[in-house]
């Protein structure tokens, strides 16, 4: 391999011209606002390293809006990794600094158990889908 072979500083190092994203089939993200002005943002699938970018970027876009609260429903959720716990620690802090109440819906154990392990759930606010 020589340097020609490598990408530019910079550069990314394969093509996206006209490709899709790798990882729009592994998360899958929708936004409602409710009557009362709360938003929800739903998530289907696995929030990892890959995924929890994507996901970051829209609970900052909504929290931008200033919503009177900010709802994550996480009961599609199969996977959380750590960068995805991040992402939620994140999300509480951003919330917060608003003065923008957050929630999760936390309903499978693929969320719960990251959330317990690491002692994150206490700073969280769970409810139940119809709790809201």
């Amino acid at each position: 391999m020589t340097t020609s072979d490598l990408p530019a500083e910079g550069q990314p190092d394969v093509s996206t011209e006209g490709a899709e994203a790798p990882f729009d089939d592994v998360i899958t993200l929708s936004t409602s606002t409710g009557d009362d002005g709360v938003v929800t943002v739903t998530v289907v699938g696995e929030v990892d390293t890959f995924t929890a970018p994507v996901l970051r970027s829209t609970l900052d876009s909504q929290l931008d809006q200033q919503p009177k609260g900010l709802v994550i429903d996480l009961s599609g959720v199969q996977f959380l990794g750590s960068a995805g716990l991040a992402v939620l620690v994140e999300t509480q802090k951003s919330s917060r600094a608003r003065e923008v109440s957050l929630s999760l819906i936390a309903t499978t154990r693929a969320v719960t158990r990251p959330l317990e392990v690491t002692g994150l759930i206490d700073l969280f606010t769970i409810v139940d889908s119809t709790a809201r």
